[in-house]
């Protein structure tokens, strides 16, 4: 759980001093852009939000997804109500080729008793978003994955250098303290992500790293295989139609 710690904790710290909204270009048209949002899961980010209905008032969250022609919008629903909205803005870059994804939050009517309380919060909303957008158009362009003993090794090494930061310990004492921590915590996130990614690692994901295991059975090893096969009649075709006799 190394990489998860890390990036959990780092984000919380970051929250405090960013607002609603983040801009990423990534070097894919649009389509292949929305191709891969379709994926995104927010209930897979930090604290698994939106999946226990105890934390919105015996309410199980409803995530539904609207797509247009500039834009992808997610819908927290609590009942019939909104939650809060989550959405990417894109805007095609050099002739269509690259593409400029722009996130934001907007809260909903639904009272904070039937919210989860990561969707009560549009700064809190905001980052899980954004992260939850940012790894998914990673994943487009990422390099061949490392093995699970180099990136423990990266998220190890990652671990002792922010324990030793000053800049990443202790809470801000004031507003403009916080904003500072939170400026000062997000460039280390990027450093990290840079350099992991670089490396073919993960610092999202599930924050544990496995070896990748794959079997392929012999062609001709002797297993047998169920597949249907024509059934066999010794009953004559007297009609010469080619189906045989009942």
């Amino acid at each position: 759980m190394i990489g998860r710690g890390i990036f959990t904790g780092l984000l919380v710290l970051a929250l405090t001093g960013c607002g609603n909204g983040y801009s990423h270009i990534v070097d894919k048209p649009q389509a292949d852009v929305v191709a891969a949002l379709e994926d995104l899961d927010i209930t897979q980010q930090p604290g698994n939000p939106g999946t226990d209905p105890s934390a919105s008032g015996g309410v199980k969250p409803e995530i539904r997804l609207e797509k247009a022609a500039d834009h992808m919008t997610w819908w927290v629903m609590s009942g019939d109500k909104v939650a809060i909205t989550m959405t990417a803005n894109f805007e095609p870059l050099d002739g269509g080729a690259r593409t400029r994804v722009t996130t934001s939050v907007v809260r909903g009517d639904a009272p904070d008793e039937r919210v989860s309380p990561a969707f009560q919060s549009t700064g809190i909303a905001s980052g899980l978003f954004s992260v939850a957008v940012d790894e998914e158009l990673d994943k487009m362009t990422a390099p061949p994955a490392a093995s699970a003993k180099t990136c423990n090794a990266l998220m190890e090494r990652f671990r002792d250098e922010n324990l030793a930061n000053p800049d990443l310990q202790g809470r801000p004492d004031g507003f403009a303290q916080g904003i500072s921590q939170g400026v000062k915590a997000m460039a280390r996130l990027r450093q990290m992500q840079a350099e992991a990614r670089a490396r073919g690692c993960s610092i999202y994901g599930s924050g544990k790293f496995t070896e990748v295991k794959e079997e392929m059975r012999p062609a001709d090893d002797g297993t047998p295989i169920d597949v249907p096969r024509p059934r066999e009649t010794d009953t004559a075709d007297t009609s010469g139609d080619g189906i045989p006799d009942n």
